[in-house]
């Protein structure tokens, strides 16, 4: 049984972080965007921001791209099974790290992708 809390807001440190969502390896718009976006709030909040990306084999190559637009760092997740998206995959992954290592804010875009992803995670985090 986890023992994950989501009431417990002093337990999530971790910055902002921002979903970067890709296509075939290649990032999309607004991945850049939320980056820039995520900069502001980071800073105004005195925190770092960090992007994650998931993705197939040779993702990495794509996360080198969000330093230039301000991510601090990026977390990348790498597994064929990334490679398209999936639903379930991408929830499953998205909520163990965040489970894991609490990020203050997680910003999605409102993509079609970004609008199945969200309430799923949202639902399993129990957090809004």
């Amino acid at each position: 049984m986890s023992t994950f809390n989501s009431a417990a807001i002093e337990e999530f440190n971790g910055g902002v972080w921002v979903f970067c969502e890709q296509r075939q390896g290649v990032m999309m718009p607004t991945s850049f965007e939320l980056i820039s976006e995520g900069r502001k709030l980071a800073d105004e909040l005195g925190v770092d921001l960090c992007g994650l990306l998931l993705g197939g084999e040779g993702i990495e190559a794509a996360a080198r791209e969000l330093g230039g637009y301000g991510a601090d760092k990026v977390i990348v997740c790498e597994h064929p099974l990334l490679g398209v998206y999936n639903t379930d995959a991408y929830t499953k992954v998205i909520c163990d790290v965040i489970e894991e290592l609490k990020p203050e804010a997680f910003l999605i875009g409102a993509t079609n992708i970004g609008r199945d992803l969200a309430p799923r995670c949202a639902a399993r985090l129990h957090t809004g």
